[in-house]
């Protein structure tokens, strides 16, 4: 009898778009975020459509939101005498 191949785990719609997102700049993002708005307030947008185009917004709107939050971070983190930070291996200021 011969044997399955196993099959190769499957990446979600959601992952995948999670995946690209996490590679984006905020201002990518927030475009394409834009972009997916537009799509979503017309109304001829079949009723599929408008729900994965939500999700997809969603992610982008949490990419956002995370770049935004590192970028306060990075400033309340600042010296207010000097107005500088220490700069880590990672890129991020402290």
């Amino acid at each position: 009898m011969p044997r399955k191949k196993p099959e190769s785990p499957k990446i979600s719609e959601d992952e995948s778009w999670r995946e690209d997102a996490s590679k984006l700049s905020y201002e990518e993002a927030l475009q394409a975020l834009d972009v997916l708005l537009g799509q979503l307030q017309d109304d001829s947008t079949p009723l599929a459509d408008l729900q994965r185009n939500h999700s997809r917004a969603s992610i982008y709107l949490e990419r956002c939101d995370l770049l935004l939050s590192q970028a306060e971070q990075s400033v309340t983190q600042l010296d207010p005498d000097s107005m500088q930070g220490t700069i880590h291996e990672d890129n991020h200021i402290e």
